[in-house]
């Protein structure tokens, strides 16, 4: 049997031959929807139809075992609930399901697999969760990681192993209130270089959260990358120089996968010859300045690079000043961060008399930018310096003038801002509204100035403001934050109590019993909206305004039997097993030279097995149907 492939991004389908499976069903789509409950959307080779009408519906128990790929929906209601019988299985590979819950049953998450659970309960009734590729995840909207933590882990199974965090799983934030649960793999390359433009030409596979740089990137890629292909829920750093600095860039695959066809000209020119790939974590914009519990935050800093993320929160590590970056112990400790995705820059350096510009010169923005360019070493996202309020628009612009000048590259902005120029000392209940004003001019300006979204890590009305003035001024506040695009991130710090005539004057979260105050439950109760909501993020720095575009397509092309003559599909690569069925040796015949090579059983466990002179012994596989990826191109055999 021939098939031929027509599509590089190829939803592989279960294919169901005569003697197996005579009861179950695979996704084939003929509905004309994507409706899971559209019984016309699947089909059984053996019988030749469709499940009958009423057996494939919400809230009502399925007697067969469903192998889905593509991207399917279950949420035409948010009462519809995919139900299953105890013994059945739900069976999916490079596929997207979405539903409120499942009820029962077995889901088993293939290579590239992606499914997202609604419901404030999303599994029910034993419904278990089998993690058979790292390239998978389970999103829960609704239910926390410390929630998924003491509920669910019980429920997942990571390559037939009982799940356990975080050695063998990975529970990141996804967003304000839910969680990305995926397999802790340190061998999953999420990451496929090549050498020529179109994801063409000699490859390599970049394993996760290592640096590959130099001779280390495979297949003699060095200075040779021209394309790539990066697995949803990843970030990629890109440099030219083999420490991570020079020219650089940061890609992040979100939501989607990410295919860049034409890397940037400037660092085709100079050419990549630094790597680091590391799991992304879905944050929201509201953050607390310190370690700060109970806050319904997704992350925080500390003003320190000592700081741990937990369950609840990613922690932003800190370059505080000149000794926290000037080291590779440093640049080590920001690597290792749980969750960290981002490092912070220099707190207020610009004041050479306090804060860090104190130490080493390091107000003096020439060494500044010295000890900075080490942060580019980490293969992370980088935060600039955080100055005093009107020292944005003079020392960090100096900053930034010559981090350009040096290429050192900085993909925030981050502001201190606490209304200083307004004389609050003499001003303590001033208008609430016309210090909105100032602020929302501040950050507007900031814009415009740099181009770059924006950090704003400390502020509030002022510690010489009446509690009642920095209430209102953070009700007008936080819902401006959370409705501007260039806003990334903030976080409100408390002023310390000022003794004010008639007021104690403070923002503060908490009051001495430590119960909230008026302003820590509406920072608390506020919901917060994505840090970047975007599928995917190839964000401007201040090196490079080139824009980039994404031209991953998911498109499914299900194959509805063996049999399917080849004249049917478009011609452009051929994939051929010999012989099949097969008893001992299986040899692959490809049209394209053979990268990788992957087989799987039914079920979707990986097999490892080699190719050796073309052949690969299948001799000892019970018999059944078993899957081959060639080069991610699926072609189905049967072993008897």
């Amino acid at each position: 049997m021939i098939l031929i492939i027509k599509n590089f991004s190829f939803c592989v389908l279960f294919l169901i031959t005569n003697t197996l499976f005579a009861q179950d069903y695979y996704w084939l789509g003929n509905g004309g929807d994507d409706d899971f409950f559209n019984e016309s959307n699947w089909f059984n080779d053996s019988l030749g139809q469709s499940p009958q009408s009423g057996t494939i519906d919400p809230n009502q128990p399925i007697a067969y075992n469903l192998l889905l790929s593509c991207e399917v929906s279950a949420l035409s209601s948010p009462l519809n609930e995919i139900v299953f019988e105890p013994s059945k299985t739900l069976y999916i590979s490079n596929g997207v399901l979405e539903a409120n819950s499942i009820s029962g049953g077995t889901l088993v998450l293939n290579e590239k697999s992606y499914v997202h659970l609604q419901d404030f309960e999303p599994l029910k009734n034993n419904a278990t969760i089998h993690f058979n590729s790292p390239l998978s995840w389970l999103r829960l909207q609704n239910v926390n990681p410390n929630q998924v933590n003491e509920n669910y882990v019980s429920y997942f199974f990571i390559n037939d192993v009982n799940s356990s965090f975080p050695l063998n799983m990975r529970l990141d934030n996804y967003y304000e209130s839910g969680t990305v649960i995926r397999p802790y793999n340190s061998d999953v390359s999420p990451l496929t270089i090549y050498f020529n433009e179109n994801i063409t030409g000699t490859s390599a596979n970049i394993a996760v959260d290592q640096i590959f740089n130099g001779s280390s990137i495979p297949n003699q890629l060095n200075n040779n990358i021209r394309s790539f292909y990066l697995e949803r829920g990843y970030m990629l750093a890109l440099a030219v120089n083999e420490d991570g600095t020079g020219k650089s860039k940061v890609f992040i695959a979100s939501e989607k996968d990410l295919e860049i066809h034409v890397l940037p000209n400037f660092l085709q020119q100079g050419g990549v010859s630094f790597l680091r790939v590391v799991p992304w974590n879905w944050v929201s914009k509201k953050g607390t300045g310190g370690d700060i519990l109970g806050m319904d935050n997704s992350w925080f800093y500390r003003w320190s690079n000592q700081g741990l993320s937990d369950l609840q929160r990613e922690y932003t590590p800190m370059a505080w000043g000149f000794g926290a970056a000037n080291d590779d112990s440093d640049i080590e400790l920001y690597k290792s961060k749980y969750k960290s995705t981002h490092v912070l820059g220099f707190n207020e350096p610009d004041d050479c008399e306090g804060q860090s510009g104190q130490y080493n010169h390091l107000c003096d923005v020439p060494v500044a930018i010295s000890v900075y360019e080490n942060l580019m070493k980490t293969g992370l996202r980088l935060v600039s310096p955080a100055c005093r309020q009107g020292a944005v628009f003079n020392w960090l612009n100096s900053f930034n003038q010559e981090a350009v000048e040096n290429d050192i590259r900085i993909d925030v902005i981050a502001v201190h801002w606490y209304d200083w120029g307004a004389n609050p000392q003499g001003s303590p209940n001033a208008n609430p509204n016309t210090i909105f004003n100032r602020f929302k001019t501040y950050l507007e300006d900031v814009y415009e100035l740099y181009g770059l979204p924006i950090w704003i890590t400390e502020f509030n009305g002022n510690k010489y403001r009446s509690t009642e003035t920095n209430r209102q001024f953070m009700e007008l506040a936080i819902p401006y934050l959370e409705s501007v695009d260039f806003i990334e991130r903030y976080a409100w710090f408390e002023p310390q109590n000022i003794t004010i005539a008639e007021d104690p004057g403070n923002g503060e979260f908490f009051d001495d019993a430590m119960n909230l105050t008026d302003i820590g439950t509406f920072y608390k109760n506020y919901q917060s909206t994505p840090s970047i909501p975007e599928d995917y993020y190839v964000g401007l720095n201040n090196l490079n305004d080139e824009v980039l575009t994404n031209q991953y397509t998911n498109t499914c092309n299900p194959v509805s039997s063996l049999s399917t003559p080849a004249d049917d599909y478009t011609q452009n690569v051929t994939l051929k097993v010999i012989p099949n069925p097969a008893t001992n040796k299986i040899k692959i015949i490809f049209s394209e030279p053979i990268k990788s090579i992957k087989l799987y059983s039914i079920t979707g466990s990986f097999i490892n097995k080699q190719l050796i002179n073309g052949y690969i012994d299948v001799s000892d596989l019970p018999i059944g149907v078993y899957f081959l990826s060639v080069n991610q191109y699926p072609i189905k055999f049967l072993k008897q």
